[in-house]
């Protein structure tokens, strides 16, 4: 596989990112406004049994700006939706700047500040209290 082809798949890789998560942000703006809702499977359990809990109400709330209400669905909420924000605004910007010279280092860079970001978004949900 030529650089170009790389590149290429690359990119839609990223298109995708950017439509998923921008599905993801849609759905949970539109949530309120929507006669139905997913239930979750974990409803009534308290957080340390289900620590996802909350996650698209309060999602929806950040959205609005109302950050403390979204604290109260979920306390992870807000640092969870940081990542896919900040993941959001990557998939655009690496597309807009990659090139053939830069291809390698771009990759490297995006994908291990990616998961140095997951981590430290997602620690709360990996790790038991």
């Amino acid at each position: 596989m030529s650089v170009y082809q790389e590149i290429d798949s690359y990119k839609k890789i990223n298109v995708i990112l950017i439509f998923i998560i921008m599905f993801i942000f849609f759905y949970c703006f539109f949530l309120p406004y929507l006669n139905f809702g997913l239930q979750s499977s974990c409803e009534g359990l308290p957080l340390t049994y289900c620590k996802s809990r909350g996650l698209t109400r309060a999602f929806s709330q950040i959205l609005r700006l109302h950050f403390h209400e979204a604290i109260a669905y979920n306390p992870f909420s807000v640092k969870i939706f940081c990542f896919f924000f900040f993941q959001l605004i990557a998939r655009f910007l690496i597309n807009w700047i990659i090139s053939f010279p830069l291809f390698k280092k771009v990759l490297i860079f995006d994908v291990s500040i990616s998961v140095i970001f997951f981590l430290f978004c997602f620690y709360n949900l990996i790790l038991p209290y």
